[in-house]
């Protein structure tokens, strides 16, 4: 996404806030106070109205956090990763208690990043791993990091004599077909086949542009019904 749709994304986003607050909170209201007058119909209609309107909210929370990446002031700074995985899962604790999650991780790199932006790739990817999960299989969550030389990173070209953090985050999901890979990462992408999961498309494109104002790259595999690994390659202090 260029920086003129960014832009118009943004200040879109804003001025749709409002009238979508208003059907929510009148929706709301006669609900609550026309109950005993409305018809099952009535009420089924004005459930639906507001479900819809709620999908509407985090849609355009999530267009502002991505068109916001571009134009968010960067404060770098030296940071333990392993502070922000443990910031993570208090923020997440809700839905990895009601999943029954397990979630592994080794000693992190410290590495220089924007921490709200590192933050939300986190919890991006932790989300989606307890998204996207086996009705009948506990989801488990591993995420390791080691510093490695860019000469020792297969398929991608990096200065070989150039240190990088690379952070690994792995899951034994529903996983997707390789052929998928190349759309992963985009706006508004939806697999094939996982329909009947809530989202909004936005959140791995959230992930990516992170990734791009850390100077890094990420790769991801997967294998249906096998899980899905995540790659991060971002420069090392």
């Amino acid at each position: 996404m260029n920086k003129e749709l960014e832009s118009f994304a943004y200040v879109s986003s804003h001025d749709l806030q409002e009238p979508l607050r208003k059907i929510q909170i009148f929706s709301g209201r006669i609900l609550d106070k026309e109950n005993d007058k409305l018809s099952d119909n009535g009420k089924k209609y004005f459930h639906i109205m507001q479900d819809s309107a709620n999908r509407m909210q985090i849609l355009i929370e999530d267009l502002l956090a991505f068109s916001g990446l571009s134009t968010a002031e960067r404060k770098f700074e030296v940071y333990d990763l392993n502070t922000v995985i443990e910031n993570v899962k208090l923020e997440l604790k809700e839905s990895i208690e009601e999943k029954h999650a397990i979630i592994e991780s080794n000693e992190l790199c410290t590495a220089n990043i924007v921490v709200f932006q590192f933050h939300q790739l986190i919890q991006n990817l932790i989300s989606n791993s307890l998204k996207f999960t086996k009705p009948d299989q506990r989801p488990h969550i591993i995420i390791k990091s080691n510093i490695i030389k860019g000469s020792a990173v297969k398929g991608i070209k990096f200065p070989p004599d150039r240190n990088y953090c690379h952070i690994s985050l792995s899951d034994n999901g529903i996983g997707f077909e390789k052929k998928f890979y190349s759309k992963i990462f985009e706006v508004f992408q939806k697999l094939h086949g996982i329909g009947e999961y809530a989202g909004t498309g936005i959140g791995l494109a959230i992930v990516r542009k992170i990734v791009d104002n850390h100077n890094g790259v990420i790769t991801v595999k997967s294998k249906l019904n096998k899980g899905t690994s995540f790659d991060i390659y971002i420069p090392a202090i």
